[in-house]
């Protein structure tokens, strides 16, 4: 037994060893933080699975173009637009794309609403956060108000990156494992060296476009979403556009978007189908993607804006 525990010693010792050693030299390498790893710093963990913005956060960022974008929160880890608006009776939902991931505060969605047609908006949105977790966040955000300050309509701009957000980090024993791994990415040079974490918020298709059957999981949690008696279903607006090819170009080819467009139609959910206008914009070579990234440029922003705001306000 003593020859047990003195072996079991010797391999701790060893392997904290080759672990503060690893550290070091990956430390020591790595003598700034990329800004991904920046960017994940301004996340923080709920509960035990959900993965949202933190609370209090400004803080700037360098896109792969050079460009510089801004992000600021509130005291609910929401994104504003820097003085919080009283009373919002029209919520922008969604994932990167309502929150305007990689642009300036001035060129998001929200900022176009308000300084088009005052109306002030409030953000319930988070990178990458897929059909679920957006399901529970929205559900909580819901219960916390006043019934009297319930939202008029609720917007969601939708797209395809919740196929691959919802299986790759929402499901089964990845649901539990993911924030774990989001956690020591962060702190750990050692450990983001060893298991890198994939791309976050790639909107680029790579190649030919996969057409996802209607068994797959993100269809399930869409029905769960709209079944669901917190979620105002009448409320709900659905905005889609074309997301970007590799090519650079709307990528066209996607089938997704015309099966889950008649999958929302069977709910009963309105849709703003904005991929004609899209293709207007990008003849007219306005920024309608983030070069280098494929996230909604500027142009793109202000059609999902003025499309909200048009609907909302009963606007031709």
């Amino acid at each position: 037994m003593k020859k047990f525990y003195k072996f079991s010693s010797i391999i701790c010792i060893r392997t904290l060893l080759v672990f503060f050693l690893g550290e070091g030299f990956f430390r020591y390498r790595s003598k700034t933080e990329t800004e991904e790893i920046e960017y994940k710093k301004i996340h923080c963990l709920y509960g035990l699975t959900e993965i949202r913005l933190c609370p209090n956060v400004k803080a700037e960022f360098l896109r792969k173009d050079g460009k510089i974008w801004d992000i600021q929160t509130n005291s609910r880890g929401e994104r504003i637009l820097g003085r919080e608006p009283n009373k919002s009776k029209l919520w922008l939902v969604g994932d990167s794309m309502a929150m305007g991931y990689g642009l300036p505060t001035k060129e998001t969605p929200a900022f176009y609403i308000k300084s088009k047609y005052n109306l002030d908006v409030r953000l319930v949105a988070v990178d990458a956060i897929g059909t679920r977790g957006l399901l529970q966040l929205l559900k909580e955000t819901l219960k916390k108000i006043d019934p009297k300050d319930s939202p008029d309509q609720i917007y969601w701009i939708w797209n395809p990156s919740d196929f691959i957000d919802d299986e790759r980090e929402k499901k089964g024993f990845k649901r539990i494992f993911y924030p774990i791994h989001h956690q020591l990415s962060q702190i750990s040079y050692l450990y983001r060296n060893l298991l890198p974490s994939p791309k976050a918020n790639v909107y680029t298709s790579y190649g030919i476009p996969i057409k996802y059957p209607e068994s797959h999981i993100t269809y399930s949690h869409l029905g769960d979403f709209f079944s669901d008696r917190v979620i105002p279903k009448e409320k709900v607006n659905i905005l889609f556009s074309w997301g970007m090819s590799r090519e650079g170009t709307p990528d066209t080819k996607d089938p997704n978007y015309d099966v889950a467009k008649d999958f929302f139609s069977k709910q009963k959910v309105k849709t703003i189908d904005l991929r004609k206008k899209t293709e207007v914009l990008f003849k007219e070579q306005k920024q309608v993607y983030i070069p280098l990234d494929g996230h909604p440029g500027p142009a793109l922003a202000e059609l999902f804006a003025d499309a909200i705001a048009k609907d909302f306000l009963n606007l031709p």
